[in-house]
């Protein structure tokens, strides 16, 4: 049997993450993430133990249900895990994504990866390889952001995915992480960056990156001098979509009575359809432009404010069919 070779001859891409990392405190892990909040798809695979039940599931539709699922076979069908490899993912850090893709829509005909996603083996392959991995959006320090990216098997709207877009923080298929283990060197992540997501304004994915080219984005910030009025009785989505808004470099409050909607409000109404509707009505007629999360999802992925009356779905609540 061929022995991997030794962890000093590992190469990598140079990168400018690769230099020593001083020690940042971690933020408080919270005890659950803002990823069941309205307006965003449902994220997979929580636990070890879901990753678990989707790895009997792989191995009953790929080798049959007389067949158990070892680690050859796993490593075979998910890629393996790299030994030695310590350095590989050194000073790297990672966010993990997937969800059911929407069923009879444009967006989910398209592939994007042939490799099976299974969270658990995922994790386990970048920490092998010395990577960080975060449980929640809320664990990743601000100043990591430029070094971390969200691992998927194709884009989607979670609330991981849809923070990472606010952030920038850059989507990649997750056989990117398999082709780096099966070299053991770290390969050009480029090619295996996801798109920002699906615009059904034009019917098409929109390029992650940013530029002047007609494909791209123009701003990773689109939210930059626009003001949003966030507008729920529910924590959670004021917390979630507020928080959204501002890493897209929005300027956010709150509105939670009638009395806050004043003449002297500008922008847009954020909101969802259990908030008063003589709320919004009155948002309305002094001037502000009411929205749904939708809205939000569609300036992310577009890279630029869509004015709401250009499609109705833009002020309606998020459906599934959305994306």
């Amino acid at each position: 049997k061929q022995l991997p070779p030794p962890e000093s001859n590992i190469s990598e891409c140079s990168d400018v993450s690769d230099g020593y990392e001083e020690d940042v405190p971690v933020p408080t892990s919270p005890e659950t993430g803002l990823d069941a909040v309205n307006g965003v798809q449902p994220e997979l695979q929580r636990t070890e133990q879901e990753s678990e039940l989707e790895c009997m599931r792989l191995a009953n539709e790929y080798f049959g249900s007389d067949r158990i699922l070892d680690s050859d076979l796993l490593n075979q069908l998910l890629g393996p895990i790299p030994n030695n490899a310590k350095t590989l993912f050194r000073n790297k850090h990672f966010l993990l994504s997937c969800t059911v893709p929407s069923k009879g829509t444009a967006a989910s005909a398209k592939v994007f990866a042939n490799t099976p996603f299974v969270k658990q083996h995922i994790r386990l392959q970048i920490e092998a390889g010395g990577g960080k991995v975060y449980h929640f959006f809320e664990d990743v320090p601000k100043n990591k952001y430029k070094q971390c990216k969200l691992i998927a098997p194709r884009p989607s709207t979670t609330a991981m995915y849809v923070q990472c877009l606010a952030s920038d923080i850059v989507a990649v298929s997750h056989e990117w992480i398999i082709q780096c283990c099966q070299v053991l060197m770290l390969v050009d992540h480029k090619p295996y960056v996801l798109p920002a997501g699906w615009s059904f304004l034009e019917n098409r994915f929109i390029d992650w990156s940013c530029g002047r080219a007609k494909d791209k984005r123009p701003s990773a910030t689109p939210f930059v001098s626009v003001c949003i009025n966030v507008a729920s009785l529910c924590k959670d989505f004021n917390d979630f979509w507020s928080r959204v808004c501002k890493l897209a470099g929005g300027t956010v409050r709150l509105i939670k009575t009638e009395s806050d909607i004043t003449e002297n409000l500008t922008g847009y109404l954020l909101t969802d359809q259990e908030f008063p509707e003589e709320i919004k009505i009155k948002a309305a007629r002094n001037g502000l432009l009411v929205v749904s999360t939708v809205w939000v999802v569609q300036c992310l992925i577009m890279g630029r404010v869509c004015h709401p009356s250009c499609n109705e779905k833009l002020t309606q609540i998020y459906q599934e069919d959305d994306y």
